[in-house]
């Protein structure tokens, strides 16, 4: 009868996340470079964080305590030409 013997042994991982610690990744780079964020979305409104840019006109149905607004899609639509629009969701 042949016996097989075998060893092993671990190699250190340098992308090892230690259990309970956050490691940002490429969306989290994303959203820092995004000038808004759209938060919610219900029907034909979007809730939208500006990251402190002021909105304003017909399309912004309203303005939140937290600074957020509440836009409709054609409003939203005109925002995503002259600003960097990405979902946070």
């Amino acid at each position: 009868m042949t016996t097989m013997t075998a060893t092993t042994y671990f190699i250190p991982n340098p992308n090892y996340t230690e259990p309970g610690e956050y490691r940002r990744t490429s969306v989290d780079e994303m959203k820092d470079k995004a000038d808004m964020l759209i938060e919610h979305c219900n029907g034909s409104s979007y809730t939208i964080n500006t990251k402190g840019v002021e909105i304003s006109g017909r399309g912004v149905k309203c303005r939140y305590s937290n600074g957020n607004y509440e836009v409709t899609e054609n409003m939203l639509s005109k925002l995503r030409k002259e600003y960097n629009v990405i979902t946070d969701f």
